[in-house]
């Protein structure tokens, strides 16, 4: 399987390229005035309004840093058993790597608490590095895809 390696913080993540719609510069996004902290804005993408989350807010790790590798992953995420399109804003999107299957993977020992920050998904190592291999139902929770996709809708019902 083939992954679409960036950075969290302090963490490297990978996530399936099946599951990513297009990588694309980190455009200027509209405020949502009001909403989560994680919640970065919105844009236009393709004609439709996307919700983008800043990945670096959502897990606690700051602000997502404002450099040229800094991108927004469009994925599809089910919800109401519809795929809905969302924006993940991430930094030092870097290159594609050949990935390790689940049983290749070694779980995380994940001490954290799960309705406090999203699970970064079992590790592996590649060329040195430490990656989580990310799965989006840990990484987006639902009450976080519900939140961030109904302040689009209600946007897009006024467009």
């Amino acid at each position: 399987m083939l992954g679409l390696t960036f950075q969290i913080g302090e963490h490297r993540l990978a996530l399936d390229v099946r599951h990513i719609t297009e990588v694309v510069p980190a455009v200027t996004l509209q405020e949502v005035v009001g909403g989560p902290p994680w919640l970065a804005g919105l844009c236009l993408y393709r004609g439709h309004v996307a919700p983008v989350i800043d990945l670096y807010r959502l897990l606690g790790a700051g602000e997502c840093p404002r450099h040229l590798s800094t991108r927004i992953i469009f994925v599809r995420v089910p919800l109401d058993g519809e795929p809905r399109l969302l924006g993940l804003r991430a930094s030092k999107v870097a290159d594609i790597r050949e990935l390790p299957t689940r049983g290749e993977s070694e779980e995380a020992n994940d001490s954290t608490d799960s309705s406090d920050r999203s699970n970064l998904g079992p590790v592996f190592v590649d060329r040195g590095e430490i990656i989580h291999l990310a799965d989006l139902g840990g990484l987006l929770p639902e009450s976080c895809r519900r939140a961030a996709l109904r302040v689009s809708k209600e946007l897009a019902a006024w467009t």
